[in-house]
């Protein structure tokens, strides 16, 4: 905890970002070059599942349909800040923002009624960017639309939020030669990114 790393904020298809073996142990790889990962959790998916079953029960007017939705929808919660409680003394970012937080944060540029992955990653990115990490790792599957619509988007969002540091990385399955060249090149960059913010 004395030394400084330089912190990424790890985004993208949910399954790709939590499987080691679909992105190539990215978070080990991340740290053995020195730096920090903070992955956005699988939790993120169910609360916004739960949220779009909320809006869809009210725009059909299914009231039993939403009532479930929103008593699961806080049972959920509960679970999850009782389970940051716990892990706060060992964490920086025990509990994660809302999803209702993530929405808004992506609403500038990509509107939420776009429903997927690609609008939790766009949020994410953002709120990653305020919590003050040094890069953005979007990791996807190879010639995933979603993906590929975040990877469009975060150049924008590089562009408004000082050139924060952005890689965009596609996995196929097999392990790519040009993966560990590629995220060496990008943590100089986020130190470098980093130096510059304290500057």
């Amino acid at each position: 905890k004395s030394a400084r790393k330089p912190v990424m904020g790890v985004v993208g298809e949910f399954y790709v970002r939590l499987n080691r073996y679909a992105n190539e142990n990215m978070v080990r790889q991340i740290e053995e070059l020195g730096g920090e990962a903070r992955l956005s959790p699988f939790v993120e998916w169910i609360y916004y599942l739960n949220t779009v079953a909320k809006r869809h029960a009210r725009a059909d007017r299914e009231h039993k349909r939403l009532l479930q939705t929103v008593i699961k929808d806080i049972v959920q919660r509960h679970d999850d800040r009782r389970a940051a409680r716990v892990l706060a003394e060992f964490l920086d970012h025990p509990l994660e923002p809302t999803v209702e937080s993530t929405l808004r944060a992506a609403d500038p540029y990509l509107s939420t009624y776009y429903e997927g992955e690609a609008v939790l990653s766009i949020g994410r990115s953002i709120e990653f960017v305020h919590e003050g990490v040094n890069g953005i790792v979007n990791l996807m599957p190879f010639t995933c639309m979603p993906g590929t619509i975040v990877q469009s988007i975060l150049k924008r969002c590089r562009e408004a939020h000082n050139n924060i540091p952005v890689l965009n990385l596609s996995f196929e399955g097999h392990e790519q030669t040009t993966t560990r060249t590629r995220l060496e090149a990008f943590m100089y960059q986020a130190r470098n990114f980093s130096v510059g913010e304290q500057n």
